[in-house]
């Protein structure tokens, strides 16, 4: 079944600037869309091939909301409703590839972005994901051949995204992100040889709020994410059997709330609960190897406030009631350096402001986890014909909390 899609955009001409403008909220008006999507969206790429280079793009979504303002003052209202399967699925036979392969799979239940630029936008958005499951999954098999040229393969799934922001912008408003279904992102891989730099990464995400702006701006925002009980979980499984340089990588949050702003004031008021299970696995299995990294994280609520300039307000409140495990896992028989981490964490929290500019940090922050958290990394190296060195790290926290002032740009 075909996803719900939209646009909207707003503008103000230099000739037209003392004009209202539709959706303008100080003339009290509003744009509104409202998509509801029960059936199930599916998407599916399979591949066999022998080639030169190897790119493929899959973009699932189940509801999309696009637009902008530019240059003009707007205020929209989206309600988003995904209560279908949403799923994509990408299945790759290599039978050798000279010049790299690029392979990217993101799968998304509700999809909000807005750019804004020179600005004034109101936002109002709440979106609802209750389906079966936001589910993509990659899979490359090469089996004895190779992929000379290295590359990566990254897939996500996210069951509710809102993404908003620009330069030189107002950004106000408040987002509302419900989820109750089964997140779950994998990539897998078996190649005999890659004589180049390979990723593999995967992302599961319940809820997902993302605000960005920079020059002269400014933010105010209330945001509510709730993750009830279900599972997030990433999983990246890969095997080599002659990495030169290979990186794998997991990483699941139940909700993620990361929000940057430059050049003036910003508020945030946070309310994010989960009471599902959040699990992030990450695996690295070789028998040749030059450098190896496998990294898996696992966050049930994580909040990120930072703005280059002068005030920071962060009403930060994050409840967690569902487990947590992030799992890094490396068996190499005969090679250099490996590098294996795993972290997990059932509530984070971290808010900065621009030192130079007497940046002021104003917090009150409440975390309750009574959930298990806990991270484990598994090595084997060196085995057969050694290893020339080993860096390994699990850190395990229920409640993290990180407030400073930093150098403008960190």
């Amino acid at each position: 079944m075909i996803a719900a899609t939209a646009t909207f955009a707003a503008a103000a001409t230099e000739a037209s600037a003392q004009q209202a403008v539709v959706c303008d909220p100080l003339t009290g008006s509003a744009c509104s869309s409202t998509q509801v999507q029960s059936g199930d969206v599916l998407s599916s790429v399979n591949l066999d091939v022998g080639v030169g280079q190897l790119q493929v793009s899959v973009e699932t979504q189940g509801n999309v909301l696009r637009g902008g303002i530019e240059g003009a003052s707007g205020a929209m209202v989206s309600r988003q409703e995904m209560q279908g399967l949403t799923r994509a699925d990408v299945a790759v036979a290599a039978q050798g590839v000279e010049n790299g392969a690029a392979i990217d799979n993101h799968v998304r239940g509700d999809n909000f972005e807005a750019y804004t630029g020179g600005a004034v936008f109101t936002l109002d958005a709440t979106q609802s994901a209750t389906g079966q499951a936001v589910r993509a999954s990659t899979v490359v098999a090469a089996g004895e051949n190779e992929i000379t040229g290295g590359g990566y393969a990254s897939t996500s799934a996210t069951a509710n995204n809102v993404a908003v922001g620009g330069p030189m912008s107002q950004v106000v408003g408040a987002v509302d992100q419900t989820a109750q279904t089964t997140v779950f992102a994998e990539t897998v891989a078996d190649i005999r040889y890659v004589p180049a730099r390979a990723a593999f990464a995967s992302r599961a995400t319940a809820n997902a709020m993302q605000a960005g702006t920079t020059g002269s701006s400014h933010q105010d925002l209330t945001i509510r994410q709730e993750n009830r009980p279900s599972s997030v979980e990433a999983r990246t499984d890969v095997y080599i059997d002659n990495a030169w340089d290979a990186a794998t990588d997991a990483q699941a949050r139940a909700n993620f709330i990361n929000a940057g702003n430059a050049g003036g004031s910003m508020l945030v008021q946070a309310d994010q609960s989960n009471a599902g299970g959040v699990r992030a696995d990450s695996r690295l299995q070789t028998d040749l190897y030059g450098a190896a990294t496998v990294s898996a994280r696992a966050v049930a609520n994580e909040t990120i406030a930072g703005n280059d300039d002068i005030y920071l307000s962060l009403d930060n409140t994050q409840i967690n009631t569902g487990g947590v495990e992030a799992v890094a896992t490396f068996q190499g028989n005969t090679g250099y350096d490996a590098y294996v981490g795993a972290d997990a964490v059932g509530n984070a929290v971290s808010g900065s402001v621009c030192s130079q500019c007497a940046g002021q940090v104003n917090v009150t922050n409440n975390q309750v986890n009574s959930g298990d958290v806990s991270a484990a990394v598994n090595i084997g190296a060196g085995a057969v014909g050694g290893s020339r060195a080993v860096v390994a790290g699990a850190n395990a926290a229920g409640n993290s909390a990180t407030f400073y002032v930093s150098r403008p740009g960190g």
